[in-house]
Protein backbone atom coordinates (compact mmCIF):
# COMPACT_ATOMS: atom_id res chain seq x y z
CA UNK A 1 0.00 0.00 0.00
CA UNK A 2 1.37 3.41 -1.00
CA UNK A 3 1.90 5.88 1.80
CA UNK A 4 0.33 8.98 0.27
CA UNK A 5 1.32 11.22 3.18
CA UNK A 6 4.99 10.30 2.87
CA UNK A 7 4.84 10.78 -0.91
CA UNK A 8 3.32 14.24 -0.43
CA UNK A 9 6.03 15.17 2.08
CA UNK A 10 8.80 14.08 -0.31
CA UNK A 11 7.22 16.00 -3.19
CA UNK A 12 6.91 19.10 -1.01
CA UNK A 13 10.55 18.80 0.05
CA UNK A 14 11.74 18.49 -3.55
CA UNK A 15 9.75 21.49 -4.77
CA UNK A 16 12.19 24.23 -3.57
CA UNK A 17 15.11 22.42 -5.21
CA UNK A 18 13.15 22.03 -8.45
CA UNK A 19 12.17 25.70 -8.30
CA UNK A 20 15.76 26.87 -7.86
CA UNK A 21 17.21 24.56 -10.51
CA UNK A 22 14.53 25.38 -13.07
CA UNK A 23 14.75 29.13 -12.38
CA UNK A 24 18.52 29.11 -12.81
CA UNK A 25 18.34 27.12 -16.04
CA UNK A 26 15.55 29.13 -17.65
CA UNK A 27 17.03 32.49 -16.61
CA UNK A 28 20.44 31.66 -18.02
CA UNK A 29 18.90 30.29 -21.20
CA UNK A 30 16.71 33.39 -21.70
CA UNK A 31 19.77 35.60 -21.26
CA UNK A 32 21.92 33.48 -23.58
CA UNK A 33 19.34 33.50 -26.38
CA UNK A 34 19.31 37.31 -26.41
CA UNK A 35 22.95 38.07 -25.64
CA UNK A 36 24.58 35.58 -28.06
CA UNK A 37 23.39 37.18 -31.34
CA UNK A 38 24.24 40.62 -29.97
CA UNK A 39 27.76 39.48 -29.11
CA UNK A 40 28.24 37.86 -32.53
CA UNK A 41 27.15 41.03 -34.33
CA UNK A 42 29.39 43.21 -32.16
CA UNK A 43 32.40 40.93 -32.81
CA UNK A 44 31.73 40.99 -36.57
CA UNK A 45 31.55 44.77 -36.50
CA UNK A 46 34.77 44.91 -34.47
CA UNK A 47 36.58 42.78 -37.05
CA UNK A 48 35.08 44.81 -39.87
CA UNK A 49 36.46 47.98 -38.28
CA UNK A 50 39.96 46.55 -38.11
CA UNK A 51 39.83 44.94 -34.64
CA UNK A 52 40.71 48.19 -32.91
CA UNK A 53 40.28 48.29 -29.16
CA UNK A 54 40.50 45.61 -26.51
CA UNK A 55 38.34 42.52 -26.13
CA UNK A 56 36.97 43.97 -22.88
CA UNK A 57 35.58 46.92 -24.79
CA UNK A 58 33.94 44.55 -27.27
CA UNK A 59 32.25 42.63 -24.45
CA UNK A 60 31.21 45.92 -22.85
CA UNK A 61 29.66 47.06 -26.14
CA UNK A 62 27.59 43.86 -26.30
CA UNK A 63 26.53 44.30 -22.69
CA UNK A 64 25.53 47.91 -23.27
CA UNK A 65 23.45 46.88 -26.28
CA UNK A 66 21.75 44.19 -24.17
CA UNK A 67 21.04 46.65 -21.37
CA UNK A 68 19.60 49.20 -23.78
CA UNK A 69 17.00 46.63 -24.77
CA UNK A 70 15.69 46.85 -21.20
CA UNK A 71 15.32 50.63 -21.49
CA UNK A 72 18.45 51.22 -19.42
CA UNK A 73 20.07 54.63 -20.15
CA UNK A 74 23.73 54.27 -21.12
CA UNK A 75 26.55 56.68 -21.90
CA UNK A 76 28.75 56.04 -24.94
CA UNK A 77 31.46 58.64 -24.81
CA UNK A 78 29.70 62.00 -24.86
CA UNK A 79 26.42 60.47 -26.11
CA UNK A 80 23.68 59.77 -23.59
CA UNK A 81 21.41 57.09 -25.08
CA UNK A 82 18.06 56.34 -23.46
CA UNK A 83 15.98 55.38 -26.50
CA UNK A 84 15.32 51.67 -26.15
CA UNK A 85 15.22 49.62 -29.37
CA UNK A 86 11.71 48.24 -29.04
CA UNK A 87 12.49 45.23 -31.24
CA UNK A 88 15.05 44.09 -28.68
CA UNK A 89 12.71 44.99 -25.81
CA UNK A 90 9.99 42.75 -27.23
CA UNK A 91 12.50 39.90 -27.59
CA UNK A 92 13.62 40.30 -23.96
CA UNK A 93 10.02 40.34 -22.73
CA UNK A 94 9.16 37.22 -24.72
CA UNK A 95 12.15 35.23 -23.47
CA UNK A 96 11.51 36.21 -19.85
CA UNK A 97 7.86 35.19 -20.12
CA UNK A 98 8.94 31.84 -21.58
CA UNK A 99 11.44 31.38 -18.73
CA UNK A 100 8.77 32.02 -16.10
CA UNK A 101 6.35 29.68 -17.85
CA UNK A 102 8.99 26.93 -17.97
CA UNK A 103 9.77 27.29 -14.27
CA UNK A 104 6.08 27.23 -13.35
CA UNK A 105 5.61 24.09 -15.44
CA UNK A 106 8.62 22.43 -13.83
CA UNK A 107 7.21 22.79 -10.31
CA UNK A 108 3.67 21.90 -11.39
CA UNK A 109 2.34 25.29 -10.35
CA UNK A 110 -1.40 25.78 -10.65
CA UNK A 111 -2.04 28.56 -8.14
CA UNK A 112 -1.06 32.12 -7.29
CA UNK A 113 1.59 30.95 -4.81
CA UNK A 114 3.46 29.12 -7.57
CA UNK A 115 3.25 32.21 -9.78
CA UNK A 116 4.74 34.38 -7.04
CA UNK A 117 7.50 31.87 -6.38
CA UNK A 118 8.50 31.37 -10.04
CA UNK A 119 8.18 35.01 -11.12
CA UNK A 120 9.82 36.33 -7.95
CA UNK A 121 12.85 34.04 -8.10
CA UNK A 122 13.47 34.65 -11.82
CA UNK A 123 13.12 38.40 -11.26
CA UNK A 124 15.72 38.26 -8.48
CA UNK A 125 18.17 36.17 -10.54
CA UNK A 126 17.73 38.27 -13.67
CA UNK A 127 18.07 41.51 -11.72
CA UNK A 128 21.40 40.21 -10.46
CA UNK A 129 22.51 39.67 -14.05
CA UNK A 130 21.45 43.21 -14.98
CA UNK A 131 23.33 44.65 -12.00
CA UNK A 132 26.44 42.62 -12.88
CA UNK A 133 26.30 43.71 -16.51
CA UNK A 134 25.90 47.35 -15.47
CA UNK A 135 28.98 47.10 -13.26
CA UNK A 136 31.14 45.22 -15.78
CA UNK A 137 30.16 47.39 -18.77
CA UNK A 138 31.37 50.58 -17.13
CA UNK A 139 34.70 50.55 -18.90
CA UNK A 140 36.37 52.49 -21.69
CA UNK A 141 33.89 54.81 -23.44
CA UNK A 142 30.88 53.08 -21.85
CA UNK A 143 29.23 54.04 -18.57
CA UNK A 144 26.09 52.69 -16.91
CA UNK A 145 24.67 53.95 -13.61
CA UNK A 146 23.48 51.08 -11.44
CA UNK A 147 20.42 52.68 -9.82
CA UNK A 148 18.83 53.97 -13.08
CA UNK A 149 19.60 50.62 -14.68
CA UNK A 150 17.66 48.77 -11.99
CA UNK A 151 14.81 51.28 -11.98
CA UNK A 152 14.31 50.78 -15.73
CA UNK A 153 14.92 47.04 -15.96
CA UNK A 154 13.13 45.64 -12.91
CA UNK A 155 9.57 46.73 -13.92
CA UNK A 156 10.03 45.11 -17.35
CA UNK A 157 11.41 41.90 -15.82
CA UNK A 158 8.67 41.69 -13.18
CA UNK A 159 5.89 42.28 -15.71
CA UNK A 160 7.24 39.68 -18.15
CA UNK A 161 7.81 36.97 -15.53
CA UNK A 162 4.45 37.57 -13.84
CA UNK A 163 2.64 37.33 -17.17
CA UNK A 164 4.44 34.17 -18.25
CA UNK A 165 3.99 32.40 -14.91
CA UNK A 166 0.33 33.39 -14.53
CA UNK A 167 -0.49 32.29 -18.05
CA UNK A 168 1.16 28.91 -17.54
CA UNK A 169 -0.59 28.40 -14.20
CA UNK A 170 -3.95 29.45 -15.65
CA UNK A 171 -4.58 32.16 -13.06
CA UNK A 172 -4.61 35.25 -15.26
CA UNK A 173 -7.22 37.80 -14.10
CA UNK A 174 -8.48 37.75 -17.66
CA UNK A 175 -10.10 34.35 -17.08
CA UNK A 176 -12.24 35.59 -14.19
CA UNK A 177 -13.12 39.06 -15.55
CA UNK A 178 -16.65 39.87 -16.64
CA UNK A 179 -17.70 39.50 -20.26
CA UNK A 180 -18.05 43.20 -20.95
CA UNK A 181 -14.62 43.93 -19.46
CA UNK A 182 -12.91 41.23 -21.56
CA UNK A 183 -14.58 42.45 -24.73
CA UNK A 184 -13.68 46.04 -23.97
CA UNK A 185 -10.04 45.21 -23.28
CA UNK A 186 -9.79 43.03 -26.37
CA UNK A 187 -11.37 45.69 -28.59
CA UNK A 188 -9.04 48.35 -27.18
CA UNK A 189 -5.93 46.26 -27.79
CA UNK A 190 -7.07 45.44 -31.33
CA UNK A 191 -7.78 49.12 -32.04
CA UNK A 192 -4.34 50.15 -30.81
CA UNK A 193 -2.75 47.34 -32.82
CA UNK A 194 -4.57 48.44 -35.96
CA UNK A 195 -3.34 52.01 -35.53
CA UNK A 196 0.21 50.75 -34.95
CA UNK A 197 -0.08 48.68 -38.13
CA UNK A 198 -1.06 51.84 -39.98
CA UNK A 199 1.94 53.56 -38.40
CA UNK A 200 4.21 50.75 -39.61
CA UNK A 201 2.77 51.10 -43.11
CA UNK A 202 3.33 54.86 -43.01
CA UNK A 203 6.92 54.24 -41.91
CA UNK A 204 7.45 51.95 -44.89
CA UNK A 205 6.00 54.57 -47.23
CA UNK A 206 8.29 57.23 -45.72
CA UNK A 207 11.38 55.06 -46.28
CA UNK A 208 10.24 54.31 -49.83
CA UNK A 209 9.56 57.96 -50.71
CA UNK A 210 12.86 59.14 -49.24
CA UNK A 211 14.75 56.07 -50.42
CA UNK A 212 17.55 57.98 -52.21
CA UNK A 213 18.27 60.07 -49.11
CA UNK A 214 18.32 56.94 -46.93
CA UNK A 215 20.68 55.21 -49.37
CA UNK A 216 23.02 58.20 -49.44
CA UNK A 217 23.07 58.23 -45.64
CA UNK A 218 24.01 54.54 -45.52
CA UNK A 219 26.70 55.13 -48.12
CA UNK A 220 28.49 57.50 -45.76
CA UNK A 221 29.46 54.56 -43.52
CA UNK A 222 31.22 52.56 -46.23
CA UNK A 223 32.00 48.96 -45.23
CA UNK A 224 30.30 49.41 -41.85
CA UNK A 225 26.96 50.34 -43.42
CA UNK A 226 25.49 46.92 -42.58
CA UNK A 227 25.89 47.66 -38.87
CA UNK A 228 24.01 50.93 -39.25
CA UNK A 229 21.32 49.18 -41.29
CA UNK A 230 20.92 46.57 -38.56
CA UNK A 231 20.62 49.24 -35.89
CA UNK A 232 17.96 50.93 -38.00
CA UNK A 233 15.99 47.67 -38.16
CA UNK A 234 16.05 47.42 -34.36
CA UNK A 235 14.50 50.88 -34.14
CA UNK A 236 11.78 50.31 -36.74
CA UNK A 237 9.13 49.55 -34.05
CA UNK A 238 10.00 52.92 -32.50
CA UNK A 239 9.40 54.53 -35.88
CA UNK A 240 6.01 52.79 -36.11
CA UNK A 241 4.99 54.25 -32.74
CA UNK A 242 6.20 57.70 -33.81
CA UNK A 243 4.20 57.40 -37.03
CA UNK A 244 1.11 56.40 -35.02
CA UNK A 245 1.57 59.55 -32.91
CA UNK A 246 1.97 61.54 -36.14
CA UNK A 247 -1.33 60.13 -37.46
CA UNK A 248 -3.09 60.71 -34.15
CA UNK A 249 -2.15 64.39 -34.12
CA UNK A 250 0.49 65.26 -31.49
CA UNK A 251 3.36 64.14 -33.71
CA UNK A 252 6.84 63.67 -32.31
CA UNK A 253 10.07 65.52 -31.65
CA UNK A 254 13.43 64.86 -33.29
CA UNK A 255 15.54 67.06 -31.08
CA UNK A 256 14.99 69.79 -28.56
CA UNK A 257 12.64 72.51 -29.81
CA UNK A 258 11.50 70.51 -32.85
CA UNK A 259 8.07 69.20 -33.83
CA UNK A 260 6.94 66.92 -36.66
CA UNK A 261 3.19 67.05 -37.16
CA UNK A 262 0.80 66.72 -40.07
CA UNK A 263 0.37 70.49 -40.26
CA UNK A 264 3.96 71.54 -39.59
CA UNK A 265 7.55 70.29 -39.55
CA UNK A 266 10.11 72.23 -37.54
CA UNK A 267 13.45 70.45 -37.69
CA UNK A 268 17.01 71.27 -36.83
CA UNK A 269 20.21 69.60 -38.05
CA UNK A 270 19.92 65.82 -37.71
CA UNK A 271 22.64 63.17 -37.42
CA UNK A 272 23.46 61.06 -40.47
CA UNK A 273 21.33 58.06 -39.49
CA UNK A 274 18.87 56.31 -41.85
CA UNK A 275 15.97 56.60 -39.41
CA UNK A 276 16.33 60.38 -39.31
CA UNK A 277 16.66 60.52 -43.09
CA UNK A 278 13.07 59.23 -43.41
CA UNK A 279 11.57 61.90 -41.11
CA UNK A 280 9.09 64.17 -42.98
CA UNK A 281 10.55 67.63 -43.50
CA UNK A 282 7.37 69.30 -44.77
CA UNK A 283 3.70 69.42 -43.78
CA UNK A 284 1.40 66.67 -45.00
CA UNK A 285 0.06 67.29 -48.54
CA UNK A 286 -3.60 68.22 -48.81
CA UNK A 287 -4.53 64.95 -50.54
CA UNK A 288 -3.10 62.95 -47.62
CA UNK A 289 -4.94 64.78 -44.84
CA UNK A 290 -7.33 61.83 -44.65
CA UNK A 291 -4.72 60.23 -42.42
CA UNK A 292 -5.74 62.62 -39.64
CA UNK A 293 -9.15 60.97 -39.43
CA UNK A 294 -7.75 57.45 -39.46
CA UNK A 295 -7.88 56.88 -35.65
CA UNK A 296 -11.52 57.99 -35.58
CA UNK A 297 -12.42 55.73 -38.51
CA UNK A 298 -10.64 52.73 -37.01
CA UNK A 299 -12.40 53.32 -33.69
CA UNK A 300 -15.76 53.50 -35.46
CA UNK A 301 -15.14 50.22 -37.28
CA UNK A 302 -14.20 48.38 -34.11
CA UNK A 303 -17.08 49.99 -32.23
CA UNK A 304 -19.50 48.45 -34.74
CA UNK A 305 -17.73 45.09 -34.45
CA UNK A 306 -17.94 45.28 -30.65
CA UNK A 307 -21.70 45.80 -30.81
CA UNK A 308 -22.42 43.03 -33.30
CA UNK A 309 -20.27 40.60 -31.33
CA UNK A 310 -22.13 41.46 -28.12
CA UNK A 311 -25.81 40.75 -28.80
CA UNK A 312 -26.12 39.40 -25.24
CA UNK A 313 -25.11 42.71 -23.62
CA UNK A 314 -27.55 45.49 -22.83
CA UNK A 315 -26.93 49.12 -23.77
CA UNK A 316 -25.25 50.14 -20.46
CA UNK A 317 -22.82 47.22 -20.72
CA UNK A 318 -22.05 47.99 -24.38
CA UNK A 319 -21.44 51.63 -23.42
CA UNK A 320 -19.10 50.59 -20.61
CA UNK A 321 -17.25 48.13 -22.85
CA UNK A 322 -16.75 50.81 -25.52
CA UNK A 323 -15.43 53.24 -22.88
CA UNK A 324 -13.04 50.60 -21.54
CA UNK A 325 -11.88 49.91 -25.11
CA UNK A 326 -11.16 53.59 -25.71
CA UNK A 327 -9.20 53.88 -22.48
CA UNK A 328 -7.26 50.70 -23.20
CA UNK A 329 -6.31 51.78 -26.72
CA UNK A 330 -5.28 55.27 -25.61
CA UNK A 331 -3.33 53.93 -22.62
CA UNK A 332 -1.51 51.41 -24.80
CA UNK A 333 -0.45 54.11 -27.23
CA UNK A 334 0.66 56.34 -24.36
CA UNK A 335 2.82 53.61 -22.81
CA UNK A 336 4.39 52.79 -26.17
CA UNK A 337 5.02 56.48 -26.80
CA UNK A 338 6.85 56.67 -23.47
CA UNK A 339 8.91 53.55 -24.18
CA UNK A 340 9.81 54.61 -27.72
CA UNK A 341 11.21 58.02 -26.79
CA UNK A 342 14.22 59.27 -24.91
CA UNK A 343 17.54 60.84 -25.76
CA UNK A 344 20.31 60.01 -28.22
CA UNK A 345 22.77 62.66 -27.17
CA UNK A 346 22.89 65.96 -25.36
CA UNK A 347 21.63 69.44 -26.19
CA UNK A 348 19.88 69.10 -29.56
CA UNK A 349 19.31 65.31 -29.43
CA UNK A 350 18.17 65.26 -25.81
CA UNK A 351 14.48 64.99 -26.78
CA UNK A 352 13.29 62.28 -29.15
CA UNK A 353 9.87 60.76 -29.68
CA UNK A 354 6.27 61.72 -28.98
CA UNK A 355 4.86 63.26 -25.82
CA UNK A 356 3.11 60.38 -23.96
CA UNK A 357 0.55 62.60 -22.23
CA UNK A 358 -0.42 64.38 -25.43
CA UNK A 359 -0.72 61.11 -27.32
CA UNK A 360 -2.85 59.56 -24.58
CA UNK A 361 -5.17 62.54 -24.24
CA UNK A 362 -5.81 63.19 -27.94
CA UNK A 363 -6.09 59.48 -28.74
CA UNK A 364 -8.54 58.98 -25.86
CA UNK A 365 -10.86 61.67 -27.23
CA UNK A 366 -10.79 60.26 -30.77
CA UNK A 367 -11.19 56.65 -29.66
CA UNK A 368 -14.00 57.49 -27.24
CA UNK A 369 -15.98 59.37 -29.89
CA UNK A 370 -15.43 56.67 -32.52
CA UNK A 371 -15.94 53.59 -30.37
CA UNK A 372 -18.80 54.85 -28.22
CA UNK A 373 -20.67 56.63 -31.00
CA UNK A 374 -20.38 53.77 -33.48
CA UNK A 375 -21.26 51.18 -30.83
CA UNK A 376 -24.44 52.98 -29.82
CA UNK A 377 -25.53 53.65 -33.41
CA UNK A 378 -24.83 50.04 -34.37
CA UNK A 379 -26.74 48.91 -31.29
CA UNK A 380 -29.73 50.98 -32.41
CA UNK A 381 -29.71 49.45 -35.88
CA UNK A 382 -29.13 45.99 -34.44
CA UNK A 383 -32.22 46.34 -32.21
CA UNK A 384 -34.36 47.51 -35.13
CA UNK A 385 -33.03 44.71 -37.34
CA UNK A 386 -33.82 42.04 -34.76
CA UNK A 387 -37.31 43.50 -34.24
CA UNK A 388 -37.93 43.54 -37.99
CA UNK A 389 -36.74 39.94 -38.30
CA UNK A 390 -39.03 38.86 -35.47
CA UNK A 391 -42.01 40.65 -37.08
CA UNK A 392 -41.25 39.06 -40.45
CA UNK A 393 -41.12 35.61 -38.91
CA UNK A 394 -44.41 36.24 -37.12
CA UNK A 395 -46.17 37.34 -40.30
CA UNK A 396 -44.86 34.56 -42.51
CA UNK A 397 -45.51 31.76 -40.05
CA UNK A 398 -48.55 29.61 -40.85
CA UNK A 399 -49.77 27.41 -38.05
CA UNK A 400 -50.71 23.93 -39.31
CA UNK A 401 -53.26 22.35 -36.97
CA UNK A 402 -52.93 18.78 -35.89
CA UNK A 403 -55.39 16.40 -37.61
CA UNK A 404 -58.34 15.45 -35.41
CA UNK A 405 -58.51 11.76 -34.52
CA UNK A 406 -61.23 9.45 -35.92
CA UNK A 407 -62.18 11.81 -38.75
CA UNK A 408 -64.29 10.38 -41.55
CA UNK A 409 -62.23 12.08 -44.29
CA UNK A 410 -59.01 10.53 -43.14
CA UNK A 411 -57.15 8.73 -45.88
CA UNK A 412 -57.22 4.96 -45.66
CA UNK A 413 -53.88 3.15 -45.37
Amino acid sequence: MVDTAAYARRAKAKRPRALLASALATTLWATTVVVTPILVIVILGWWQAGAEGSVAHVAAAAGVAWLSGHGVPVDIGAIHLSVAPLALTVLVFWRLAKAAAGTTRAIGGRDAAAVRAAAGLITILYTGLVAGAAALCTTGPFAVDLLPALLHAVPLVAAATAYGAAREAGVLPWDTASVWLRRGLRTGMITAGALLACGAAATGVAFAVRGPVVADTLGLYGAESWIVALLSLLYLPNCAVWAAAYITGPGFAVGAGTAVQASMAELGPLPAFPVFAAVPNAPLPSYATILIGLPLMLAAVFGVILTYRSPDLRVPRVTTAATVAAGTAAGTLGVLAYLSGGAAGVNLMADLGPDPLAVTGIAAVQFLIGLLGAALIARLFAVHRRAAEAELVRRDTVVIPEPAPNRDDALPY
